[in-house]
Formats: structure tokens, sequence, C-alpha cells
């Protein structure tokens, strides 16, 4: 079994293996009374697992070193203190299921004999990352349009010029030009200054102009 801490670029593998370790996994359950069942076990989310092994840092190349470039003992402390400072880490124990991202909880060293090996105990807690479900926003609702009321097209205005013959009066001329007679006054209005203050009075050969 190999042990490894990683975080970010760091890395470190622990040169002598732990003999045993120790995983504690717990449901978050709540029990409760209940007058007409007795108690009753209302099942929660699960706890965070958490995981404690002890080994040593040795100070000498032992037979049962995992591999021979392995840190000094104080120098081992002090890459744990700073992952321990730096916050999350990733924990991988090769040939058991351990393989998670995880914090640590609690670091106890110390030497006890005269070899300058120095004995700890690693706590660990495991890591799990909040994933926050980002509510979409609602799109309002687009505002009720109404449809402009459909423009009339104005009716394209054509003129002519129209030239009076004998027997003309504003009245049949209207008539036979805009199919109104009673569009003799416009007729008139338009051309007041050919045919001057009497409406009645028009004379062959002057020229009106007609908008029809």
């Amino acid at each position: 079994m190999e042990v490894w801490l990683k975080q970010g670029k760091e890395k470190f593998r622990f040169a002598v293996p732990p003999s045993e370790y120790e995983v504690t996994s717990e449901g978050n359950n709540t029990q409760v009374i209940v007058d007409s069942l007795g108690e009753i076990n209302l099942l929660g989310k699960r706890k965070l697992k958490s995981i404690s092994f002890s080994s040593v840092f040795p100070a000498q190349k032992y037979y049962f070193c995992q591999y021979t470039s392995f840190p000094a003992p104080k120098e081992s402390v002090k890459k744990i203190e700073r992952m321990k400072n730096n916050g999350i880490l990733h924990l991988t124990m090769t040939g058991t299921p351990i393989n998670m991202d995880c914090t640590i909880e609690s670091f106890t060293w110390g030497e006890n004999d005269g070899t300058k090996d120095i004995n700890f105990t690693l706590g660990l807690k495991e890591y799990r990352k909040v994933k926050v479900k980002k509510k979409k926003k609602k799109q309002p609702l687009p505002s009720k349009v109404t449809p402009p009321d459909t423009e009339r097209t104005s009716k394209e205005v054509e003129s002519i010029t129209y030239t009076v013959v004998s027997g003309d009066y504003l009245c049949k001329i209207a008539k036979n030009l805009t199919g109104d007679s009673a569009n003799w006054h416009a007729i008139y209005e338009q051309n007041r200054d050919v045919i001057g203050d009497n409406p009645d009075l028009i004379y062959p050969g002057q020229q009106l102009v007609v908008h029809i």
C-alpha cells in the first residue's frame, strides 16, 4: 500500500505506510418518540467520513521503508503542517477504496526514543464540494403588443388638365371626371384664379386643373 498526499503541485509520500488505518462513516439520523409507535428513526443525509492512521517519519533508511529518498523527519513535519494550513488536499491509499479530497483535522507527532524518528498520528476529514444550482432567471413575459392599426394607404391623387368646352358647367365636369357632381366646389377652389369669383361663369378654352 502506498499513501500519498497531493496538494496542487506539492506531493508527499509516506516512507513507512501505516500498519492499519481507521475509517469512520456516520449517518445524520434523528431519533424521535411518537406516542402511537414509540421511538422511530428519521433518516438524514450522511456525515463526512473521517480517516485516521499512525506511522513514523524515519530518520534513517530502514529495511521496511518503501523508498529511500524520503525527507528528514522534521522536514516531513513541516510539509504536513504546510498542507494542513493550506486547506484542501487529496489522499490516496493504493489497494484500498480511499481516494478522496480531504482536510487535515489533527496532526499529533513527537519523539519517544533516541532514534530521532518522529512518530505521528494523522486525522483527516472528507471534503465535499458544495454544488449550488443556479436558478435560471425567468425571462419576463413580453408585454402584449397591440399591432398598430394598419394605416390606410392614402389614395394617390392624380391631376389632369381639363379644357372647358361649350356647354360645360362645374357640376357636369365634376360628375364626368370624379363621378360625383358634388365635387364641383373642390374643382372651383382649385381653379379660383382661372374662373374668378363666380363659379357659374366658365368659358370655353379655360384650362382647369382637376384632382381625381
